[in-house]
């Protein structure tokens, strides 16, 4: 067991193991408490896309099937003691969603590497919300966020959150003009692209992220000389606004070590 999982071992023993009441996942004994709760997490985010829950002959590794393709991706692949970049390049969905999501900023230095959402599983995303370009765009829709008509991905609620979403913010900034900058101005949502520095796709390739101005939301790999735990970027940046896009299950890039305080993303499982 990795030392991520190890702590949550430890940490999530409230969740319990009870997983489902039927089918394969009556069979939660067999399953350890992280892998409980990152069952449990999943079927609350995404409701009817969750299926079987399998194990390899071997006992070592299990795969989940899901979305309407019923993808087969990696449950629990069973290799343990990952560093942070074989996390971020090869990561099961257990490690997905091994950082639990806080909702404050309560603390002085952010932790080292505690990036709660931003270590996906790419077959993961492709088996919910699209597995190629053209695929996702055959699932966008235009949202009205603010003012700006946005493409979105519909699929699991992403594009209603979305939406529901920027009405709370617009009256958030009619409220409070000061707030008007951070949304004048968007970096947009639907782009299928890696992640700048790396191979791995973005969260923008699905359509399920949005960039508020980009000038107003500092980036980790464009901070020079940012310290990666420093709170103050984080903590200026209006928590009206972060509040109201979580409330609708969106994460922020802000409560990431590697900050991306323009970055918000539909992760509905960290809210259930």
């Amino acid at each position: 067991m990795s030392s991520r999982r190890s702590f949550l071992a430890h940490a999530l023993t409230l969740a319990g193991s009870a997983v489902g009441a039927s089918g394969i996942f009556a069979a939660s004994s067999a399953l350890n408490g992280v892998e409980s709760r990152t069952l449990t997490l999943l079927r609350k985010g995404y409701p009817n896309l969750i299926h079987d829950l399998t194990t390899d002959p071997d006992g070592l590794r299990k795969f989940l099937t899901i979305g309407e393709s019923r993808a087969r991706v990696p449950f629990e692949d069973g290799k343990a003691g990952k560093s942070f970049e074989e996390l971020l390049e090869n990561p099961d969905l257990a490690e997905c969603v091994a950082d639990p999501y806080p909702l404050d900023l309560n603390r002085t230095k952010w932790p080292v590497n505690f990036d709660p959402g931003r270590i996906r599983l790419d077959g993961f995303f492709r088996a919910i919300y699209g597995d190629s370009q053209n695929a996702v765009r055959a699932h966008l829709v235009t949202v009205d966020f603010c003012g700006h008509k946005v493409a979105f991905n519909r699929c699991n609620g992403a594009a209603e959150a979305l939406a529901r979403a920027g009405r709370k913010i617009a009256s958030l900034v009619e409220a409070d003009p000061k707030l008007k900058p951070h949304v004048e101005t968007l970096g947009g949502t639907f782009a299928w692209r890696t992640i700048e520095g790396t191979s791995r796709l973005s969260a923008h390739s699905f359509a399920v992220s949005i960039d508020l101005n980009p000038s107003l939301g500092a980036y980790w790999r464009w901070s020079k000389g940012a310290s990666l735990e420093e709170m103050k970027l984080r903590k200026a940046y209006p928590v009206s606004i972060v509040s109201a896009f979580e409330s609708e299950g969106f994460i922020w890039g802000g409560k990431w070590y590697h900050f991306d305080l323009m970055h918000f993303e539909y992760r509905p499982e960290y809210f259930g």
